[in-house]
């Protein structure tokens, strides 16, 4: 039998991807700020597993080096149409060797993401979880390793921590943080936006 064979992909899962240019000019400076935050917070346990994670705050004073920071970066969010409003929450994460985040997701939230300030090799990657792997977990283990490589169709799929790079995903998309293997301080901010459409 002659076929001709192709792939339509629907409703993806968009993973929105940025790498911050000229970034270490301005991480020493993010890593102190992380540290001196940590000082005077005592932080709070939700998803992490040691470790420690600050409490949240509103994204808005421009003032601060890390709200100036991510208003910036969020600003230039190209899918995003001009007259839709972004409300940003965040908190740091500081964890030491051994340290990891169950898997969890953001409600009352439509954007997630994180930032990453310090990484090291084998510090903990982000792993998200596919939204219906209950449901095709069969499917999955059906196809071949090329297919799923190919298409990103996985039961759960992850991307590396690196220095400077931000990724924002929907808040209903599960993920994990991998323990850190590594002999030093993960260091990255985490945030939810929420989106106001005007009309």
């Amino acid at each position: 039998m002659d076929l001709n064979y192709s792939i339509v992909k629907l409703f993806p899962v968009p993973i929105h991807q940025f790498d911050v240019n000229g970034f270490s000019e301005i991480q020493d400076k993010l890593i102190d700020y992380a540290y001196n935050l940590k000082k005077e917070d005592d932080g709070v346990k939700i998803s992490n597993r040691g470790g420690w994670q600050s409490t949240s705050f509103k994204v808005e004073n421009e003032d601060d080096l890390l709200h100036s920071f991510l208003i910036n970066c969020l600003n230039g969010f190209p899918p995003i149409k001009e007259s839709v409003k972004l409300f940003v929450s965040a908190w740091i994460n500081i964890n030491r060797p051994g340290d990891f985040n169950i898997k969890h997701f953001h409600p009352q939230s439509d954007l997630s993401g994180v930032l990453w300030i310090k990484t090291s090799n084998n510090c903990g990657n982000i792993q998200f979880h596919s939204p219906s792997c209950f449901e095709t977990f069969q499917e999955i283990e059906s196809y071949t390793d090329d297919f799923k490589d190919s298409t990103n169709y996985h039961h759960a799929y992850w991307l590396p921590a690196k220095e400077g790079r931000m990724i924002t995903f929907p808040s209903h998309l599960e993920h994990d943080v991998q323990e850190n293997l590594s002999n030093e301080d993960r260091i990255s901010v985490s945030y939810n936006i929420s989106l106001s459409l005007e009309k």
